[in-house]
């Protein structure tokens, strides 16, 4: 897997930090960045995509004044 850009990130329930990026091939990937000190799933490893396909973060809505 080639990771072409950074689209965000995010916290997991279980307190894990995830980076979400695009693949070269369209593909949106979620990549654990650091674990949780209490998460405990074993799937969860620094570096490693995490096996559910992950949704593009969502842009905040503005309000314009």
């Amino acid at each position: 897997m080639r990771i072409l850009r950074g689209l965000g990130s995010r916290l997991l329930a279980c307190g894990c930090f995830v980076g979400v990026y695009e693949t070269y091939s369209g593909e949106t990937v979620e990549i654990v960045e650091e674990r949780g000190p209490r998460c405990t799933d074993l799937s969860h490893e620094d570096g490693r995509a995490t096996r559910k396909p992950a949704q593009p973060p969502r842009r905040s809505e503005q309000h314009v004044a």
